[in-house]
């Protein structure tokens, strides 16, 4: 497999039995499960001899990608579920402002022994761009979410114009 030198997104080959959603495994030398915290920005990392590929399995972040000296901000959620890869060379970091953690799902290609400064954080470069960062988590929205009910006459009440509230809440 021929080293490529940026990230790609890439769709995750699925088939359904039942109820059940079997998803492809990855090509990998080890599968690591990894629990961002809530509301955690976590460091900038760079992997030498490494190929990072993620799957959110449950919640939503943001993968920070610094390429070509500009950050890239790929929302990643789990009703959308895409393969991130991250070859060697490329740093990265994540960024979870939900109240929830993030559970994913990390299969490394090794390219070598893994070397202790694949590990170390970053310093960043630059400065997060947090109007980018709230826009990529704007843009997980699914249409899928509950929506409030429209305005129901209330027979007590006539058309006092009350609004019906569904029970969901709404981040």
């Amino acid at each position: 497999m021929a080293l490529v030198r940026q990230v790609e997104v890439l769709p995750v080959e699925s088939f359904r039995s039942g109820t059940a959603q079997f998803f492809a495994p990855q090509t990998c030398d080890q599968t690591m499960v990894v629990e961002l915290g809530a509301e955690q920005v976590e460091d900038l990392f760079v992997h030498h001899f490494q190929t990072d590929q993620l799957m959110v399995l449950q919640g939503q972040f943001v993968l920070v990608v610094l390429e070509n000296r500009r950050y890239r901000y790929l929302p990643l959620s789990d009703p959308k579920r895409e393969v991130v890869r991250i070859p060697p060379g490329i740093p990265h970091g994540a960024v979870n402002l939900s109240g929830e953690p993030c559970l994913l799902v990390n299969a490394v290609i090794r390219h070598g022994e893994p070397c202790d400064r694949d590990y170390r954080p970053l310093q960043p470069p630059l400065p997060y761009d947090w109007a980018a960062i709230q826009q990529a988590l704007q843009s997980l929205r699914s249409p899928r979410q509950p929506q409030p009910l429209p305005r129901q006459r209330n027979r007590d009440q006539g058309t006092s114009g009350h609004l019906a509230q569904s029970g969901a809440s709404h981040s």
